[in-house]
């Protein structure tokens, strides 16, 4: 249990005044404690600022992830524009230039993504990633935090960078087609080489740790932006949606499982309906203590439709956490139990967020276990 004596930083901030209440809801959240409505993360553009320009845009690429002064120039536009209503955690947007980190000079950049080089010419070939402090990326990347964390005090809240999770890594490292082939034909030997890389990725991770929570008391994730006083881990499985339980068993369970030794408290990525089949592995697992399920493009958004995988996870006494679309708010609200879940969505003006966020305590939990 979370204590709401332990230490936080609990002061208020310019871009969300109400933070020390919302961390209240949160420390409930991870508790499971009784609460009026469920965690409500409801974001909506600042009608006073709907007209600021934007920073102007770095020429490269390159600079769009690691230009420390375009970086927070971004941030800082972003605090004064965006309603963070509820329990929406005041940060920016992810730090996906992290992505590059290890990777030399094969990465690839674009405006909504950092794409990995392949590295390895086989699973038994050298892992081609090289993190730590003779990583050019690293340098760029602790810049850009430093700058963000001299401009945060009082003003918001600022996530660690990092990379993608290792069970992900070593399938991009490999090339993902090639890598699901490797791992059809030797599932064992793909596990010893994620164990190898899990040596050099938890050193990344135990930077970016230090670095934030020297500055900065709490444990804050900008994606999905999560808060909790003490340390939480998040983690996914991309190449699940592609692999059978007995695989995910044998391989990914190997990165979960070095997640469970450091931390009581997990949360984990349930990316589309393809990947719902290692739900009953999941909810086994005592440490994942979330489920974030996200929609497939091909399926319905959050709501009435997944109601069952929803139940599912409160029956096995799990936190919820899904982005839906403002007109499924209703309906979760009263159809789920609010302790511990979280839902998150977007309004069209902060009026139209707050009026969500007392209405929520009028439907809350009225129609749980009710099918229609």
């Amino acid at each position: 249990m979370v204590s709401s004596s332990c230490s936080m930083d609990a002061g208020r901030l310019a871009c969300k005044p109400d933070w020390p209440e919302a961390q209240k809801r949160w420390i409930a959240f991870w508790d499971h404690s009784a609460t009026d409505r469920p965690c409500i993360a409801v974001k909506a553009p600042r009608t006073e600022t709907r007209d600021r320009p934007l920073p102007v845009p770095p020429s490269s690429l390159e600079d769009w992830y690691f230009d420390a002064d375009y970086v927070a120039a971004r941030w800082l536009y972003q605090m004064e524009t965006i309603y963070f209503g509820g329990e929406a955690v005041p940060v920016g947007d992810f730090l996906m230039g992290g992505y590059a980190l290890g990777c030399g000079t094969g990465v690839r950049f674009a405006e909504t993504t950092v794409w990995h080089p392949v590295t390895m010419t086989g699973i038994d070939s050298p892992l081609g990633w090289h993190p730590g402090d003779g990583d050019p990326w690293q340098a760029k990347m602790d810049t850009v935090l430093h700058r963000l964390l001299d401009l945060s005090p009082g003003k918001f809240l600022v996530g660690q960078a990092g990379q993608v999770m290792a069970n992900d890594l070593l399938a991009l490292l490999r090339g993902v087609e090639d890598f699901l082939v490797d791992l059809a034909m030797d599932t064992d030997r793909c596990r010893r080489r994620l164990e190898e890389l899990l040596l050099l990725w938890w050193g990344l991770f135990d930077h970016y740790r230090g670095l934030v929570e020297s500055r900065q008391r709490g444990c804050v994730r900008c994606w999905p932006g999560l808060w909790h006083p003490r340390l939480i881990l998040t983690c996914q499985s991309d190449i699940s949606c592609m692999i059978s339980a007995e695989m995910f068993r044998r391989y990914v369970l190997a990165d979960l499982d070095s997640f469970g030794r450091r931390c009581s408290v997990v949360w984990y990525h349930l990316d589309g309906w393809g990947a719902v089949h290692h739900l009953p592995m999941l909810l086994s697992l005592p440490y994942i203590r979330v489920i974030q399920y996200v929609s497939s493009a091909d399926q319905p958004p959050n709501g009435p439709h997944f109601i069952d995988l929803y139940r599912r996870v409160q029956s096995a006494g799990r936190g919820l956490d899904l982005y839906v679309p403002m007109e499924n708010m209703e309906y979760l609200i009263r159809h789920l139990r609010p302790e511990g879940v979280v839902l998150r969505t977007q309004a069209e003006t902060p009026e139209q967020a707050d009026e969500l966020l007392d209405n929520a305590v009028r439907w809350c939990g009225t129609h749980v276990g009710s099918s229609g």
